[in-house]
C-alpha cells in the first residue's frame, strides 16, 4: 500500500495549447482594430482619400506638374507616408496606453510571453494594419492621379522602414503616455505639424533656404522622400540619403522601445 502511494500517478492527458501566446497576442491585437474597422479603417482611408480628390485631382488641373509629374502624383507618396504614421501611431498608444490603464497589461507581463514577444505582437499588429491602410488609399489613389512605382525594391525597403517607425512611435508613446491628453496632444502638436512641414505638398527647393534647413531636420521629411523615390523614382534628396535616414529611425526607435520593455518602465504604472 505504501509503496502504490508513492508512485506518481500516470498523466491523463496532456496540456497542449491551442494556440503559440505570441500568436494569441497577436491576433487580439489585430482583432482589437478590425473588430472597429469603420472607425479603425475606414476614418484613416476616407481622410486620406479626401486630400487625394481635393489636392490631387481639382488642385492638379491649376498646379504646374513637379519632376516630370503631375501634382496628384507627387503628393500621393506622403499622403500614404502620412497615413501609415497616423494609423500606427494610435494602434500602439490605444492598445497599450488602455491595456496599461486597465490592468490589462499585468495579465500579459505574467504569461509565458517573454518581454520582446510582447512588443513583438504589438509591432506587428500595427504594421499590419499601416498595410491595410496604405493597400487602401493606393486603390483609390492609383486610378485618380495615375501615380506607378518607378523604383519597386527600394519601395519595399522603405515600405518597411516607414511601418517599423510608425508601429514603434506609437508603441513608445503608448508605454510613456499617463493620460488620453498625452496621447492626442502629441498628433496634434507634433505628428500633424511635422507632417504638413515634411514637404508632402511642396518640393523644398521653393522654399527659402531657412525654411529647407528646417524641413531637412524634420524626419516626417525624409520618410516622406523615401516613400516619393520609390513610388517617382526621384525626390529632393539622394535615394540613399533618405534611405539611410528612415533606417536609422526605425533601428533607434526599435532600442528604444526595446529598452522600455526590457526594464518594464512604466508598463505596470
Amino acid at each position: 500500500m505504501t509503496g502504490v502511494l508513492l508512485e506518481p500517478a500516470e498523466p491523463v492527458s496532456t496540456f497542449r495549447a491551442e494556440r503559440a501566446p505570441f500568436r494569441w497576442l497577436l491576433e487580439r491585437e489585430v482583432l482589437r482594430y478590425l473588430r472597429i474597422w469603420r472607425y479603425s479603417m475606414v476614418g484613416p482611408v476616407l481622410s486620406t482619400v479626401l486630400f487625394v480628390v481635393v489636392f490631387g485631382t481639382v488642385l492638379s488641373r491649376h498646379v504646374d506638374g513637379i519632376g516630370g509629374v503631375g501634382y496628384g502624383a507627387f503628393i500621393v507618396p506622403g499622403l500614404v507616408v502620412q497615413a501609415v504614421l497616423n494609423v500606427g501611431y494610435f494602434n500602439g498608444t490605444t492598445s497599450l496606453y488602455e491595456a496599461r490603464r486597465d490592468r490589462y497589461l499585468h495579465c500579459v507581463l505574467a504569461s509565458p510571453l517573454r518581454w520582446w514577444e510582447i512588443l513583438g505582437a504589438l509591432v506587428l499588429a500595427a504594421v499590419i494594419r499601416g498595410v491595410l491602410v496604405a493597400t487602401a488609399v493606393l486603390a483609390v489613389a492609383v486610378p485618380l492621379t495615375g501615380v506607378g512605382v518607378a523604383r519597386p525594391w527600394f519601395l519595399a525597403a522603405a515600405a518597411v522602414a516607414v511601418l517599423v517607425v510608425a508601429a514603434q512611435f506609437g508603441v513608445i508613446a503608448g508605454a510613456v503616455a499617463s493620460s488620453l491628453d498625452h496621447v492626442y496632444s502629441v498628433e496634434s502638436l507634433v505628428l500633424l505639424p511635422l507632417g504638413f512641414l515634411g514637404g508632402i505638398f511642396y518640393p523644398i527647393d521653393q522654399l527659402p533656404g531657412g525654411w529647407q534647413l528646417l524641413s531637412e531636420l524634420n524626419p516626417f521629411f525624409w520618410l516622406v522622400q523615401a516613400g516619393r523615390i520609390g513610388f517617382l523614382g526621384h525626390a529632393d534628396v539622394p535615394g540613399w540619403a533618405a534611405l539611410a535616414v528612415a533606417w536609422g529611425l526605425a533601428l533607434g526607435l526599435s532600442a528604444w522601445s526595446a529598452g522600455l520593455f526590457a526594464r518594464g518602465h512604466r508598463l505596470k504604472d
